[in-house]
Parts: C-alpha cells; sequence; structure tokens
C-alpha cells in the first residue's frame, strides 16, 4: 500500500438515506396492506360467505332486525344468544339453551345453512307477527321460513316459533 493513502473506507453519506428510505417504503406498503385484511376481514366475519338481501330501511324494523340477530346467531353456532332471542314460554318449554340448540340443528337446517334471505311479507293477528322469509339454500332452491313474533311482558319482541318449509316434494 502506497504511504500516504489511509486504510479508513469513507461511506457516503447518502447510504444510510436510502436504506431508512427503503424501510419507510416498506412499513407504508405493509401498513396498507394490513389496512385492506383488515377491511376484508370484517366484511366476511363469521359468515362463511353468507349474504343477506335485506337492506336497512331508514326506520329499522325491530322484526326484522329480531330476526337478522337470530338467523346471525345460529350462523355463528351461538346456541346461547339464539336461545335468549325465543320467547320466554319456549325458553321453559325446552329449559337450556342446548336443548333448543339440538332442536334447531335437526329441524332447522336451513338456517345452518343458507346462502342468502330475504324478507317477503308481514302479518298481525292477535297481537303476534307473522314474518314470511325467503331462504336460499345451498343448492340455490327458495324457501319459505315463516316466524312467529310476539312481545313479551317488557315489550321486548322476541320468536314465539319457527316454520320451515322446502320447496322440494321430498321433504313435505
Amino acid at each position: 500500500m502506497p504511504e500516504g493513502r489511509s486504510k479508513v473506507i469513507h461511506y457516503s453519506d447518502l447510504l444510510p438515506r436510502y436504506i431508512l428510505m427503503a424501510l419507510a417504503t416498506a412499513f407504508v406498503i405493509w401498513a396498507f396492506c394490513a389496512k385492506i385484511a383488515s377491511a376484508e376481514t370484517n366484511l366476511t366475519g363469521l359468515d362463511n360467505g353468507f349474504n343477506s338481501d335485506y337492506v336497512s330501511p331508514a326506520v329499522i324494523d325491530p322484526i326484522h332486525e329480531l330476526i337478522d340477530r337470530h338467523v346471525r346467531a345460529i350462523r355463528a353456532r351461538n346456541a346461547d344468544r339464539a336461545y335468549h332471542l325465543i320467547s320466554l314460554t319456549q325458553q321453559e318449554s325446552y329449559g337450556t339453551a342446548k336443548e333448543y340448540w339440538r332442536d334447531v340443528r335437526d329441524n332447522m337446517r336451513l338456517l345452518f345453512n343458507h346462502r342468502s334471505y330475504k324478507f317477503l311479507g308481514q302479518n298481525q293477528i292477535n297481537g303476534m307477527i307473522i314474518q314470511k322469509v325467503s331462504m336460499t339454500d345451498p343448492s340455490g332452491k327458495e324457501n319459505l321460513v315463516i316466524f312467529r313474533v310476539k312481545q313479551d311482558d317488557a315489550n321486548m319482541w322476541r320468536i314465539e316459533n319457527v316454520i320451515v318449509t322446502s320447496s322440494s316434494d321430498d321433504r313435505a
């Protein structure tokens, strides 16, 4: 090595700036991707492709809201939440959320496995609301589900019973 030359290596001042700029850009891209993933998770939730054709009106119908909460509780496999949305009379007849869940699982499979649903007509008979709902099963067939809803002593709407009908002849 010639005399007068130092062994000290001189780094440019620009190199650390480029590294910091690359790291900042990578962080911004990561944050953006995380935000998109979070938004997609919030849209899909636990519903696994579930789709409701119901669009909320400006004034929320308490019957529609109750049925929507009940159907979502069943889709989410939340027996306690679904059980507490039925009438007190029905709760007494079932005794426990587990017994109610067994009945729903055995006799109301469409509530578990529907693709979409939409609210149809509504009638009032003797203080009870009869709400018709069209549910589409996984194969694409529409089925009529009838919810009988009644107000309890505390003026809360609760589901009195659910009747699931089928459009196919083999289940009628």
